[in-house]
């Protein structure tokens, strides 16, 4: 996140997922923010990705029916992510 401007929340979460991440901050040698903001981050690239997958799945699946390979290498090599 670089140095970015950074501010004070509170929040309530579940006691072992707190434990989990001062565990993991401790072992890293790092601060418990830190820990958070890398999870949060990786949480929210990770829902842009899930979205892609989806509309990827759609896309492929939307042929329907048995393919000849012709077709299935045609499709593998189609830009999924393309809107």
């Amino acid at each position: 996140m670089g140095h970015a401007m950074k501010k004070k929340v509170g929040t309530i979460i579940d006691d072992g997922l707190l434990a989990g991440a001062k565990q993991r901050a401790a072992l890293e040698r790092r601060p418990l923010s830190g820990v958070i903001e890398d999870a949060l981050s990786g949480y929210l690239e990770g829902c842009l990705g899930r979205e892609d997958s989806l509309r990827a799945l759609a896309k492929f699946t939307s042929y329907g029916g048995l393919l000849p390979p012709e077709e299935i290498d045609e499709i593998l090599e189609e830009d999924t992510l393309a809107p």
